[in-house]
């Protein structure tokens, strides 16, 4: 991974990872998208590389936005939207790592979510395992 909010050298996206965890049943799962490789690269990379990524890897909370970014499990530091039955989305990619508890996610991160989730298929993982 590059430095954080640099733009992509020679073109290169990356992977975007997206994971759903928490609800009634406590499942994980994860959107795994090689952007670089996907016939979506045009409208999905640039996309990716202008959303408001932290540039605080210490896990502080960037402009108010409900953006962290923090390491460990998905569900850490959510922030008090995320209830008990409601979902956390941890996104990452080369840019960076976001966390957001569904009621909290600002419109333009929503839009990225549902656009990988049309894209990508899901993958049902166990709690911390990679």
């Amino acid at each position: 991974m590059s430095e954080e909010g640099s733009s992509p050298a020679s073109g290169e996206f990356g992977h975007l990872i997206v994971e759903r965890s928490g609800g009634i049943a406590g499942l994980l799962l994860v959107w795994d998208l090689d952007i670089d490789s996907s016939e979506h690269r045009a409208s999905i990379g640039p996309k990716v590389a202008e959303l408001p990524w932290p540039n605080d890897s210490a896990g502080h909370v960037d402009g108010g936005a409900g953006v962290k970014a923090n390491g460990g499990a998905a569900g850490i530091g959510a922030g008090p939207g995320a209830g008990a039955d409601c979902y956390v989305y941890a996104i990452e990619s080369r840019f960076g790592l976001v966390r957001f508890g569904e009621t909290e996610m600002p419109g333009e991160w929503k839009s990225l979510v549902e656009q990988v989730r049309e894209i990508a298929a899901p993958e049902r993982r166990r709690p911390g395992t990679e």
